[in-house]
């Protein structure tokens, strides 16, 4: 009659919990993965929500980022980046979602515990208006010729500024609303539909 050990019990338990723990990081990120990607390509469906789309697709990196970890996150944001640049018809969209509205939702939280407000706000304006920056002149290089600001013509010499600031106005509530979604998420419905605590 064999004896076995229980440190060996131990060991199979241990491989077998961490092959599961795998696998579940696995289907959440596959799953999560494959609803942004959905999302992205229905840009060329309705082109009318191709500014609205990568903001819904990133905040699905929520979860990804609460159920597994912010490296996971990542992981699937880059897949997702990735494979939108190919399947997405909108390449606005899709370089929309890679350069902000992809990883935003996955840093918001680490932004979000800075516990100096003004500080908070302005690193977070920094972060966003940088990424503005970069995706502008990506577009233009992209599509030759984009004059985004010609649309606002009709403000003067003030075009820029005015843009400027209505954009980072519309950043800050979209700052707000992603916070929203995230507590909404962590405090409600993991507790409720998933069982989890915070």
């Amino acid at each position: 009659m064999i004896a076995i050990s229980p440190k060996n019990n131990t060991t199979e338990n241990t491989a077998a919990k961490s092959a599961s723990r795998t696998s579940y990081k696995v289907a959440i990120g596959g799953v999560v993965s494959a609803l942004c990607l959905s999302l992205m390509f229905l840009t060329g469906i309705m082109p009318l929500l191709s500014m609205a789309i990568p903001i819904y697709a990133g905040a699905l990196m929520i979860v990804v980022a609460r159920e597994v970890s912010t490296s996971w996150a990542f992981a699937a944001y880059c897949a997702v980046s990735l494979l939108s640049l190919f399947l997405t018809p909108d390449k606005e969209a899709a370089t929309l979602f890679i350069m902000f509205f992809g990883y935003y939702p996955i840093i918001l939280p680490k932004l979000n515990k800075l516990r100096i407000a003004p500080l908070r706000i302005i690193i977070k304006l920094a972060v966003f208006n940088a990424a503005m920056v970069i995706w502008y002149r990506l577009i233009v290089f992209i599509m030759g010729t984009y004059d985004f600001f010609s649309e606002f013509a009709f403000l003067g010499e003030y075009a820029v500024l005015g843009v400027m600031v209505f954009i980072n106005l519309v950043f800050l509530l979209y700052d707000y609303t992603i916070k929203i979604i995230y507590d909404f998420y962590v405090k409600y419905f993991r507790p409720k539909y998933l069982g989890k605590k915070n």
